[in-house]
């Protein structure tokens, strides 16, 4: 099973970028860096997840995990991925933790991810490696700013901490209680809107499209005292340069699953956003365009 959560100190000597869903497009991100002058030394980059499928290139995403620099989460393609890779250890498993892998599995291939991992099923080095990386990626990273950032305290996960509730749609997670990873909330059985089944808040974090939901059906959102959180999972291009922003969630997944469609997807690509210096950039399949925070309605 993968750790819930994990905790970073304050970064004081470089900056901290936040990239959104990769989806296979590492070449993407890398002319992101070079683009800000990512300092391979002092800056840190913590990715929302979703590193394969839909893109070119899943492989070379994953290479990613390597490197000392990265630090990600684990986005659902991820996690349907690592099921896959787990197959071959089902009696190892308790039985619930095997019935999860084996539908994650499932998705897996019902999402096109066969479509690119073919090649690599039987060639054990790359499909141990990945697992043995993988099952290491947490499913939230916090940075503890403890006042010492200009930004503060932020943290990054893939889908949300929000879900339905009878007032509306509730952010039920705040910064005390994400801190604790065994938090009872955790094993909290719900339907989770976006994995459209019952599941616990693992699956939340990986699948949940509540606040987007919300939005797009005009219910009420209430919050919480949560520090910024970044996340991805569901694509929203910034509208007028600027990134969705409600109820303490930025989204990232500016549409990089788009970047070979650019005739039909002229205005999505892959963001970096940095989070000291308040501001992000977007590639396109033919530009690079800047991007600011703001509170654009989804839709």
């Amino acid at each position: 099973m993968n750790p819930r959560v994990m905790a970073h100190p304050a970064n004081l000597q470089g900056r901290d970028f936040i990239v959104g869903d990769l989806h296979g497009h590492p070449d993407a991100l890398r002319t992101l860096m070079d683009h800000v002058g990512f300092d391979y030394d002092m800056d840190r980059l913590f990715s929302v997840g979703d590193l394969v499928d839909r893109g070119p290139n899943s492989a070379g995403a994953l290479d990613l995990l390597d490197a000392p620099w990265f630090y990600p989460v684990l986005g659902n393609h991820d996690a349907m991925l690592l099921a896959t890779l787990n197959l071959g250890h089902l009696r190892e498993m308790r039985r619930e933790e095997a019935q999860r892998t084996a539908a994650y599995a499932d998705l897996f291939a019902r999402n096109g991810g066969w479509d690119w991992f073919r090649p690599y099923r039987m060639d054990e080095e790359p499909c141990e490696r990945w697992r043995s990386a993988l099952s290491q990626v947490p499913l939230v990273r916090i940075v503890d700013a403890e006042n010492t950032a200009p930004a503060g305290r932020f943290q990054v996960l893939h889908a949300e901490l929000a879900a339905e509730r009878e007032d509306g749609v509730a952010v039920l997670w705040n910064d005390a209680d994400l801190n604790d990873a065994e938090h009872p909330r955790w094993q909290e059985p719900h339907q989770v809107i976006g994995y459209d089944a019952t599941g616990t808040w693992e699956d939340h974090l990986l699948w949940g499209r509540s606040l987007r939901y919300a939005l797009s059906h005009e219910i009420p959102i209430v919050p919480a005292a949560l520090s910024r959180t970044y996340v991805g999972h569901t694509i929203t291009p910034p509208r007028e340069g600027r990134l969705l922003q409600v109820a303490g969630h930025v989204f990232l997944d500016t549409g990089a699953a788009h970047l070979d469609q650019a005739e039909r997807y002229r205005d999505q690509g892959l963001t970096l956003f940095c989070h000291q210096e308040q501001q992000g950039w977007m590639a396109t399949a033919t530009d690079m365009e800047s991007v600011t925070l703001g509170n654009a309605p989804a839709l």
